[in-house]
């Protein structure tokens, strides 16, 4: 049995979303709410310009086949399904590893998992391409410098004089810069990642 996934949490709301999603929706239909979320998320984070008009379109569309579900229960399967998108665009995972956590933990249905999977590598595929060549102007997109600074905000939770500290890295290349935005805990996983990376590295350079 494998180990417990880090990448997300078992919630009575994601466990019902599994069994929405395993009963009353179709793979096609299921594919369809996984690219809207893997494009809109991204979109909001690298500052894509689809419209709005465009984005409330295809959730309606998405809305009418889904129509064996209630309002709520829409509401509820694409909040947990944009937490599992969200989520995996923070993590590093093999994914065999990815695929499963959603069968075998989350007990999504293997089609679906294959799907979630697929979708995931297109999405990250991107960033990874992007990352690793250079732009049309010759400029390198290798990483330069990086530097950081903490800055605190105030809490969305009912107590609004509480502060959450943030930490800001910013990586730049020849070509662009990218900012990551991370809490205490969120920064922590990140660094406990690039220490497996740096195992893994060493690994292959002793076998070399």
């Amino acid at each position: 049995m494998s180990s417990p996934p880090n990448w997300f949490t078992i919630t009575d709301g994601l466990a019902k979303t599994v069994a929405f999603c395993n009963e009353g929706i179709t793979d096609e239909c299921f594919s369809n709410m996984l690219e809207y979320l893997f494009r809109t998320i991204d979109n909001s984070s690298t500052g894509g310009n689809q419209s709005q008009t465009d984005t409330e379109a295809e959730l309606e569309n998405l809305r009418a086949a889904t129509s064996q579900l209630s309002e709520q229960e829409f509401k509820l399967t694409m909040q947990s399904l944009a937490y599992l998108v969200k989520r995996s665009l923070k993590f590093m995972l093999k994914p065999s590893r990815m695929q499963t956590d959603l069968r075998n933990h989350l007990q999504l249905t293997e089609n679906k998992s294959n799907c979630f999977v697929k979708h995931w590598i297109q999405s990250t595929k991107i960033v990874l391409d992007a990352l690793a060549t250079a732009d049309d102007d010759g400029s390198s997109n290798q990483l330069e410098d990086v530097s950081w600074k903490v800055r605190a905000q105030l809490s969305s939770e009912p107590r609004q004089k509480d502060k959450l500290a943030l930490g800001q890295l910013e990586l730049k290349t020849g070509s662009r810069t990218i900012n990551l935005e991370l809490n205490s805990a969120e920064i922590v996983e990140f660094y406990n990642q690039l220490e497996r990376i740096q195992v893994e590295l060493d690994a292959l350079n002793a076998k070399a």
